[in-house]
């Protein structure tokens, strides 16, 4: 969280993680590229971790009780 995406990153990610994140291992933000006429300025703040209550129209046959998900907040500069 908080990392930046590089070649080092893709090529180290356990082998049941997607490299594209396709199955909600990790968001991206785009902050900079050539297609930008200035890069976005952010800092990184809080990393937060929530839990929330299962969906009841799960039917997963050992779905939790609850699960929960990371979120880090980008603030502009």
């Amino acid at each position: 969280m908080g990392t930046i995406i590089d070649k080092d990153f893709i090529d180290n990610l356990p082998k049941n993680v997607d490299p594209c994140g396709e199955h909600g291992e990790f968001h991206t933000f785009c902050f900079d590229g050539p297609i930008f006429k200035n890069p976005i300025d952010f800092t990184i703040g809080e990393k937060v971790y929530r839990e929330y209550d299962t969906p009841k129209t799960d039917d997963s046959v050992c779905a939790p009780d609850r699960y929960g998900v990371w979120y880090c907040d980008l603030l502009p500069k």
